[in-house]
């Protein structure tokens, strides 16, 4: 690791990892030994609670992988993950209460991070610094700002980045996006998009802090504030302002990731939003946007509107025999495609029955989202979920809740990252941080 990068992590790390917790031996990938065939992946798992435990039923299942590490905040959580480890693959994985202390260990390629949302960035951005690559759960940054320097550590590090949105193994959704790429419904002329709304509630009544749970760690860059029962739910993590955006983007990630999946469209320059959306209980844990509606305007002239599935439903039946609860429909004047992972049609459903459409234009697909990132990691072959569209699938949240708040028109140039009007609102592309951990 360069000096630089070393000093850097160092001061966002907040110089609080000793040198000793470091192993003393040369890692595989310095002695050339990375691409081996038959090396198993060494993989460190951050955050094993409700979906971070999925996803290591998922990776315990992949030939080419050993889970050798595990870090969460909650004894009982690390606890019962290590005891599953043992019992699918036979071995000790090493228990940390401190992501830091896996990070330090050199021995590990890669990290699967399925933390609180607030913590996903800062956890990304030790994890490349630290030499390893990252498969990061949705949705990316809590800021504009944290995803851009997700999006350069990557790159600066050359680092595999895979982004959690599993609908790109999806091979109906793969087959629906090749259809439009291929000029089956024609030129493009518009797309709608919708996910789930949120939910109004939550309780701030004071409890005291669960025994075995590091509370100081769980609330991390977070704002510290008193335990609630809610608060150490995934719906708090996912609801309340402190840790995330909301449905907005917490579920809006996965269509609108299908949006951008193999479409350019949003960097032919500034694109604009206008938007509304509600905030039932802005004094309760849960106080971020529960239902949206917000007109798109990319800078090729490509409208989309993008909805809480409340606002959608009446229009997305309209075309569409059975709604489902996030999707996303690409419109031309020859047909729509209607793609969400539990059913997808089509103006013509004879399209969706053929496994392979005329026409050359191909996405990069592979069927198995947890093997592929392993393979990825071990050949250095391209992720099927870049960082280049997490960051911009997940831009369109930060901006459409930006016009949501601002009750204007955003404007937004994607190649130069920046707001163009309001310039004001350039401020808000980053949020405070709290502590130590701040980004140096």
């Amino acid at each position: 690791m360069k000096i630089e990068s070393q000093t850097n992590r160092r001061k966002f790390l907040g110089g609080v990892i000793a040198a000793a917790v470091a192993p003393q031996f040369i890692p595989s990938r310095v002695l050339g030994a990375e691409t081996a065939p038959s090396r198993k992946i060494q993989l460190g798992h951050i955050g094993v609670g409700g979906q971070g435990n999925g996803l290591l039923r998922n990776f315990l299942g992949i030939e080419g992988a050993v889970s050798v590490a595990i870090a969460d905040p909650y004894q009982a959580r690390r606890e019962a993950a290590g005891k599953r480890v043992m019992e699918t693959q036979k071995h000790e994985a090493k228990l940390y209460n401190d992501f830091r202390e896996l990070l330090a260990d050199k021995t590990i390629d890669a990290v699967v991070i399925a933390t609180p949302d607030h913590w996903h960035v800062p956890i990304g951005l030790a994890a490349v610094r630290a030499g390893k690559d990252v498969y990061i759960e949705k949705p990316l940054g809590h800021s504009l700002a944290q995803n851009k320097a997700m999006l350069e550590a990557c790159r600066k590090h050359n680092r595999i980045f895979q982004y959690g949105t599993q609908q790109r193994s999806q091979e109906m959704l793969k087959r629906g996006i090749e259809l439009v790429l291929n000029g089956y419904i024609g030129d493009l002329e518009r797309i709608e998009v919708w996910a789930p709304a949120g939910a109004s509630g939550g309780s701030l009544d004071e409890i005291p802090v669960p025994a075995g749970l590091d509370y100081d760690l769980y609330i991390g860059p977070a704002p510290m504030k008193p335990c609630s029962k809610d608060r150490l739910t995934s719906v708090g993590s996912w609801l309340c302002s402190d840790y995330a955006l909301g449905f907005i983007a917490g579920w809006g990630a996965h269509p609108l990731d299908i949006a951008i999946w193999g479409l350019d469209y949003d960097q032919k320059g500034p694109a604009s939003f206008r938007g509304t959306g509600d905030f039932p209980t802005p004094k309760a844990l849960f106080d971020t946007c529960a239902t949206w509606d917000v007109q798109i305007k990319f800078g090729g002239g490509l409208p989309m509107r993008f909805m809480s599935s409340n606002h959608a439903e009446p229009i997305v039946k309209q075309y569409r025999k059975n709604f489902r609860g996030d999707g996303t429909t690409f419109f031309g004047p020859k047909g729509w495609v209607s793609l969400s992972r539990s059913g997808s049609e089509a103006s013509n459903p004879e399209w969706l029955k053929m496994k392979e459409c005329e026409g050359k234009q191909r996405v990069l697909y592979r069927n198995h989202y947890y093997k592929s990132f392993v393979d990825s990691v071990r050949d250095r072959s391209p992720s099927i979920g870049p960082i280049e569209d997490a960051v911009r699938s997940d831009a369109i949240s930060h901006l459409s809740l930006l016009a949501i708040k601002t009750g204007g028109e955003v404007v937004w140039d994607p190649k130069a990252y920046r707001i163009v009007s309001p310039e004001a609102l350039n401020t808000q592309m980053t949020h405070e941080i709290r502590g130590a951990w701040a980004q140096s």
